[in-house]
């Protein structure tokens, strides 16, 4: 493992940042679990945005081992644009359904902190926008395959909401116990981040890439 890749990588700091800025605003009561839980959810939502704009982006990809109705896909801008636009509607769809499933279930019952979440947004779409940039760079050298980026977005967010809605439903009115649960959902971020970019490896300009974010 190249340990000194992961230290490099800035985006690492800034999910740490951002993770324990929120844990702090949670710790010291400035924010309700509620606030934190729909802040977790429009983090989500960034990402997929994020990857929307990074496919559609896209100035060369693979198509490698990717097939529709049994058939091979043809790389054209079409190609391209159906991705992207199923992308965004699935992705849309799973956290439309999720945000039901939240208010529902856990339930905010006006405790929620719009302003808060406004900044937090805004800071997510800061470090996404940084995100863009350098996976635009890497791909300068790598050609990603567009079928596993259209999925890689999930690598992040499962774990990230398994942690979110098991704090949520076992601990949102415990305030150890959900403060526990940030701290796992914060490892878990930086966890996948690292995992799905493939921090750790040396880059190779020979092979195509199945990393991003």
């Amino acid at each position: 493992m190249k340990l000194k890749r992961i230290l490099l990588d800035p985006l690492v700091y800034i999910l740490l940042i951002i993770n324990i800025g929120l844990g702090y605003a949670y710790f010291k009561k400035i924010v309700t679990s509620e606030t934190l839980l729909f802040t977790y959810f429009f983090q989500s939502v960034v990402m997929g945005i994020s990857y929307y704009i990074q496919m559609l982006m896209l100035s060369d990809y693979s198509v490698k081992d990717v097939t529709f109705n049994n058939k091979p896909l043809e790389k054209s801008r079409k190609t391209k644009g159906c991705f992207s636009t199923f992308f965004l509607f699935h992705y849309g769809f799973f956290h439309f359904v999720y945000l039901i499933f939240l208010r529902v279930f856990i339930g905010f019952r006006g405790r929620v902190d719009m302003h808060f979440i406004y900044y937090a947004i805004l800071s997510f779409a800061v470090g996404e926008a940084f995100n863009i940039i350098k996976q635009q760079y890497k791909r300068e050298k790598e050609v990603p395959n567009i079928g596993t980026l259209m999925f890689t977005p999930y690598l992040r967010i499962l774990p990230m909401h398994f942690f979110i809605l098991i704090g949520g439903f076992v601990g949102h009115q415990n305030s150890i116990v959900f403060m526990v649960f940030i701290i796992l959902k914060t490892m878990s971020d930086i966890a996948m981040h690292i995992v799905v970019n493939k921090t750790y490896k040396e880059t190779s300009n020979n092979s195509p890439i199945i990393h991003q974010q």
